[in-house]
């Protein structure tokens, strides 16, 4: 009876494990994945000029490098995380602070893609705070 159950409890955390990674592999969209650049001003902190290059890699992973520029200090800082969609929402998850933003998406060609947030972990000063990412020549 023993042997059995380790059997079939095998058996299922196999399927369960199989069925993850397929599920994260379907979640990647093809669409966005390479290099892209982006910017914004005052949407996030008032005074704030924002730019940012992402890579995402088709394994869902992604490196964000940002550099901000307030009352004339330039502040670079990157960003590392998980990336995948899902019913039509973009969800990053940052490794630093462990926090998912989630986004509403809309490939609008083949180098623009929309962005509208539907949760952020900060607070930001754009009630509807939205971007354009444009893919970069690869």
């Amino acid at each position: 009876m023993k042997k059995i159950l380790g059997i079939t409890l095998l058996g299922l955390s196999m399927v369960c494990f199989g069925q993850k990674s397929d599920a994260k592999k379907n979640r990647i969209d093809p669409k966005l994945v390479g290099s892209w650049s982006g910017e914004e001003d005052d949407k996030q902190i008032a005074g704030m000029h924002k730019s940012w290059i992402m890579h995402r890699f088709d394994d869902g992973k992604f490196l964000l490098l940002f550099v901000s520029v307030q009352d004339g200090e330039t502040t670079t800082f990157t960003e590392k995380g998980q990336w995948w969609v899902d019913n039509g929402k973009f969800y990053e998850l940052h490794k630093a602070d462990g926090k998912t933003d989630m986004y509403t998406y809309e490939v609008l060609d083949g180098t623009h893609v929309k962005f509208k947030e539907d949760h952020m972990s900060i607070k930001q000063v754009s009630e509807n705070y939205e971007f354009v990412d444009t893919k970069m020549e690869d």
